[in-house]
């Protein structure tokens, strides 16, 4: 029923007050560490992990997941215990990865025949698991609520180059005092670039460290993805990434922000 003035439903009426809500969104704690030998399973999570701008860190070692959680500190694991997939000293491995990030949660694979035992004493309470035949689309729900009982983390930390500032704590992006809205993706290679200022970054190394090796030989994604920030970070302000002919990239503080401003990046916990 039209309102007064005929222009929509009048105030009050069903029509008005019943409005659709935004659909629910897919939320993942980024980057997720998949522990586990190769399989369909792992690659197809990868690239739908992926999909939704979450970084994924592939370790088929105790030795590679060690790395990736130095650099990274990822609090969310998926961790493939069947027994062709899981890694020698599964149990010790999965005593470093909960030592090394904290808050942190698993979500297990397990084989169909799994003993009840064994599921209690690897499965915590924060965790999840699945068993058998592991659909990707259920991983996917299970390590999205598994994010949502992840407290969230206080500590973090914060990149200033010139007149950028970036938290990794609050995920937050800041250019002369104007906050800057960043995709996931987008937030990564801001940080690498900000983490090496005033160093020349390969293009083949800047996409196995923001886009491990999905898009292994596809440089061009790199050029993509420097352009979103350049437009997003220089809007109407001094340039600050910097393309290096024939080397990479870099990224430098503008020429009218030096002057007071540090031009190396900080970091502190806050």
């Amino acid at each position: 029923m039209a309102g007064e003035n005929g222009a929509g439903p009048a105030q009050g009426s069903p029509e008005a007050t019943l409005r659709p809500a935004e659909p629910p969104r897919l939320a993942v704690s980024s980057p997720v560490l998949i522990l586990g030998g190769p399989s369909p399973a792992a690659s197809e999570l990868s690239q739908r992990l992926r999909g939704i701008d979450v970084k994924v860190l592939l370790a088929s070692s105790a030795e590679a997941a060690r790395q990736a959680i130095q650099v990274e500190n990822p609090e969310l694991f998926v961790v493939d215990a069947r027994a062709s997939r899981q890694v020698t000293d599964m149990e010790r491995v999965l005593q470093d990865l909960r030592s090394s990030a904290d808050p942190s949660a698993v979500l297990h694979w397990f084989d169909a025949g799994i003993e009840l035992e064994s599921v209690l004493r690897a499965v915590h309470p924060q965790d999840d698991h699945m068993a058998g035949a592991i659909t990707v689309q259920e991983a996917l729900r299970r390590l999205h609520f598994i994010t949502a009982r992840l407290p969230q983390r206080s500590e973090g930390e914060r990149l200033l180059v010139g007149d950028l500032e970036l938290d990794t704590a609050a995920r937050t992006v800041r250019r002369g005092g104007r906050d800057i809205d960043l995709s996931d993706t987008e937030f990564r290679l801001l940080r690498l670039l900000m983490l090496h200022a005033r160093t020349v970054l390969p293009k083949a190394e800047i996409l196995q460290q923001v886009w491990e090796y999905e898009f292994a030989g596809q440089a061009n994604i790199v050029e993509l993805y420097i352009s979103y920030v350049r437009k997003k970070i220089e809007a109407d302000m001094p340039r600050m990434i910097h393309t290096v002919r024939g080397a990479g990239y870099v990224l430098r503080a503008a020429e009218s922000s030096t002057a007071g401003s540090p031009s190396a990046p900080s970091a502190a916990s806050g």
